[in-house]
């Protein structure tokens, strides 16, 4: 997804004016003296590294009474693609841009709430909302790099540290969310149905089909890979969304809350200490926010965003890190549903693992692109010959190539890539 800064970028919404800023601002504020007296609106990403949402930061100057002089900040702007972008026939079903902004303008400010008062825990989980327009499909927050936070390395992916913190503010999430849940009945009953996989749409299918194909292709340049993997790749580019489904089905019994649903290295943002440790992380961007297993926000996570060791090695024990920190969260906030065993979490760990195909095949690669082919989600639906190079270059970079020798093996040995 990430591209360099050079890359084209989508342009600014046409009716983010001063006059707009300055009313939201005095709302935010609550000050009506305050004057907007200068805005720069710059593209916060390329376009590319970010399929799913335009963003853009705005610079701003502005003085209030009584005068304390010129004062200076930034915040972001995040807006939907327009309906004639082929990413909004995708994302429009799966109803991301409302789900998000309730998220921001609801849900979000209740579980900090929740995290400060009674989980005793004053850092901060997201960023704060300025304003929620759903008109224009757009949120205003805070801009985190403010308070020195910074995305991790996609490419280096999180050491245990990093992974070990991640954890901690996942179970954070969820044990908030679950007490919400139980407070507020039917908070989370609409638009939380719609994850990746679900029974309301499958627009996310072409998607899924186009890059199993080109991985397929890739396979052919190497013939150890080839052999023993090629045929079951190509079972799935017709049964991936039927596996999906399955495997995010709840069953009787699971313990269910919701999960963030897209936690990569992107989508956190980390604080450090004087000596370069992690002190605190953030979640951003919960579009695919979705009420479900926890466990598929840990596939997800384990397989896009942390080293290969502990990945490949180490996730049983990291699912028990969790789950301590989880059920932990649960009696500060006196939640009363049955909290599963370990023995039973680890269960339902097992029965989502489905979760870590398509996020490690699929999903991976295409976040550690590189390459100079545009990186766009145009550019995986289509079949157009600039778009099948732009797939095939996927999984043909070097690095990639040989991580299959690790990824395919992990998880034909869990049978996930054969009939189920």
């Amino acid at each position: 997804m990430p591209k360099e800064a050079t890359e084209k970028t989508h342009p600014a919404p046409a009716w983010l004016t001063q006059d707009y800023v300055q009313k939201k601002l005095r709302i935010f504020f609550k000050d009506d003296t305050l004057k907007l007296e200068k805005l720069i609106i710059k593209p916060a990403i390329a376009n590319g590294e970010n399929f799913g949402s335009v963003m853009t930061r705005i610079n701003l100057e502005y003085t209030t009474k009584p005068s304390k002089g010129t004062q200076t900040t930034t915040f972001l702007v995040k807006t939907t693609f327009t309906s004639k972008d082929p990413a909004a026939d995708v994302l429009f079903p799966y109803g991301v841009y409302v789900r998000e902004m309730d998220m921001y303008e609801n849900i979000l400010p209740q579980l900090a709430e929740i995290a400060r008062q009674e989980l005793k825990d004053q850092r901060k989980l997201f960023a704060a909302t300025v304003n929620v327009d759903r008109d224009r499909g757009s949120i205003i927050f805070e801009d985190m790099s403010l308070g020195q936070y910074k995305v991790a390395d996609r490419l280096k992916k999180l050491d245990l540290e990093h992974t070990h913190l991640v954890l901690e503010k996942m179970a954070t999430f969820h044990a908030t969310a679950a007490a919400l849940s139980e407070r507020k009945p039917g908070i989370f009953a609409k638009d939380y149905d719609r994850g990746f996989f679900n029974k309301h749409t499958r627009a996310y299918q072409p998607i899924m089909r186009n890059l199993l194909k080109a991985l397929s292709r890739s396979l052919k340049l190497d013939k150890e890979l080839q052999q023993r993997y090629q045929s079951k790749i190509d079972h799935l580019v017709d049964n991936i969304m039927d596996y999906g489904e399955r495997s995010t089905t709840i069953r009787p019994g699971d313990f269910v809350t919701l999960a963030h649903g897209d936690p990569w290295t992107t989508n956190f943002m980390f604080q450090y200490d004087a000596k370069g440790h992690p002190s605190n992380m953030i979640f951003i961007d919960f579009q695919f926010s979705v009420w479900n297993s926890p466990a598929i926000d840990l596939h997800y996570f384990f397989s896009t965003s942390v080293h290969d060791d502990l990945r490949l090695h180490h996730q049983t024990k990291l699912v028990q890190f969790y789950y301590y920190k989880l059920v932990a969260g649960l009696k500060k906030v006196n939640y009363g549903g049955k909290v599963p065993t370990l023995f039973d979490f680890q269960l339902q760990f097992k029965a989502r693992a489905f979760y870590a195909v398509f996020c490690s095949l699929l999903f991976e690669p295409v976040m550690l692109y590189e390459g100079k082919e545009e990186s766009s989600m145009e550019q995986v639906l289509s079949e157009s010959e600039g778009a099948i190079r732009y797939k095939d270059s996927i999984f043909q970079v070097e690095s990639v190539r040989r991580k299959l020798h690790l990824t395919l093996p992990f998880l034909d040995q869990q049978g996930l890539l054969d009939e189920m």
